[in-house]
């Protein structure tokens, strides 16, 4: 019996010491823990540039001039298909890594024009005769500006395109369309008059050159260009006509 109870204290005594020093491991831990948070806190007040780390600059895209070649290609065939959405999609690709280049440009003013938006078409036009002065971007912006009804300025950029380049009549006769809804007819009459004599097949800018003679009272002038009207076309009733009436203003 009392081997018994001997037995028993020394298993309670063994027992209150394991306890023991599972409680002293266990607060140890703790302590290091907490420790271990306090350090970590430390470091992140003495080097905020951890903490806090700067936001990581955009990733800039980049294309190879071939993979540029190859887009606008793409864009162009959608273009010509009038599928406008996409090839507008493409050639803004295009401008987002090469602001400058100018056939996307001019693609994307053309594109507007057709779509009647003019504005954003003169957008375009802008920035083309700012990166090149080429008498082709002066002229579509003209166009543009003149659709606007921006006159004024519509003139100065043909101005500018004919500064460049005065040969192609087209230009020549947008210019005095111009000026003759501006009521400047005496520039009016000069660029038709150069048209006229920069196509002298053209039958239709005869006809626009004599009507203005008409206007101005210049009979004699008008009844020369639509007897060369007649000539290449006889058998034209609306010159006939106006060619009888012009008679008659010449006789009265």
């Amino acid at each position: 019996m009392i081997v018994l109870w001997i037995l028993l204290v020394v298993s309670g005594f063994g027992l209150v010491m394991i306890f023991l020093q599972r409680l002293r491991m266990t607060k140890r831990d703790l302590l290091f823990q907490k420790h271990l948070a306090e350090e970590m806190s430390l470091d992140d007040n003495l080097n905020p540039a951890v903490a806090e780390l700067p936001p990581e600059k955009p990733i800039t895209k980049t294309l190879s001039p071939g993979a540029i070649k190859k887009i606008f290609a793409k864009a162009d065939v959608h273009m010509s298909r009038q599928e406008f959405p996409e090839a507008e999609a493409l050639f803004l690709e295009i401008l987002g890594v090469d602001e400058g280049h100018l056939d996307s440009h001019l693609k994307l003013g053309l594109m507007y024009m057709k779509l009647e938006d003019f504005p954003k078409a003169e957008l375009y036009f802008s920035k083309l005769v700012n990166l090149k002065k080429d008498p082709v971007y002066f002229s579509n912006l003209g166009a543009a500006l003149y659709r606007q009804a921006r006159l004024i300025e519509a003139a100065e950029a043909y101005e500018n395109a004919l500064s460049m380049d005065d040969k192609r009549a087209e230009r020549l006769q947008s210019l005095g369309q111009v000026y003759n809804e501006l009521g400047d007819h005496e520039k009016a009459l000069k660029y038709f008059e150069l048209a006229a004599k920069r196509k002298p097949k053209d039958m239709g800018l005869k006809g626009i050159l004599a009507d203005y003679y008409v206007r101005l009272e210049r009979f004699a002038e008008a009844a020369v260009l639509y007897g060369k009207i007649l000539e290449q076309d006889p058998y034209n009733k609306e010159i006939k006509a106006a060619l009888s009436e012009l008679k008659k203003k010449a006789q009265s």
